[in-house]
C-alpha cells in the first residue's frame, strides 16, 4: 500500500512541475526578447562589444522558447512561430558575428531584420493591423 501511495505522490507531483507553455511564459518570453533587443541597439549605439553579445545572448535564449499553442488541428501558427524563432536566432548569430569582426553597419542591418521577423509574427500571430 505505501508503495501505491509513493507512486501517486510521485506521479503527482512530477505532472504538477510540467505544464505546457502557456500565456505567462510567452509573455515572459516576449518581455525578455524585447530587453535583449533595447540592449543591442543601445550596444551598437555606443560602441560597446559586450552590450551587444550579452544582449544577443539574452536574445537567443529568449527565442529558443518560442510556441504558439495551436487553435485547431490545422492552424498554422505554431509551425510559422518555430521558423520566426529559427529566423531571429539566425540574424542574431549574424550580429555577433557582425560585432565581433567590427562591422557595425552589418551588426545593425541583422539587428533591423531581426525586428522585422519580430512585427512579421506580431502581424500574423497578434493580428496586428
Amino acid at each position: 500500500m505505501k508503495k501505491v501511495w509513493s507512486m501517486l505522490l510521485v506521479v503527482g507531483t512530477i505532472s504538477m512541475s510540467v505544464h505546457a507553455y502557456d500565456q505567462t511564459d510567452r509573455i515572459k518570453d516576449m518581455q525578455e526578447m524585447e530587453t535583449a533587443m533595447a540592449q543591442i541597439q543601445k550596444g551598437i549605439l555606443y560602441n560597446n562589444q559586450k552590450l551587444v553579445i550579452d544582449g544577443v545572448a539574452q536574445l537567443k535564449k529568449a527565442s529558443i522558447n518560442i510556441e504558439i499553442a495551436p487553435k485547431e488541428a490545422m492552424d498554422f501558427s505554431s509551425r510559422f512561430a518555430k521558423r520566426q524563432s529559427e529566423n531571429i536566432m539566425k540574424y542574431a548569430d549574424k550580429i555577433q558575428k557582425n560585432i565581433e569582426e567590427n562591422h557595425k553597419h552589418g551588426a545593425s542591418t541583422n539587428y533591423a531584420n531581426v525586428m522585422r521577423e519580430c512585427i512579421s509574427c506580431h502581424n500574423k500571430i497578434r493580428k496586428w493591423n
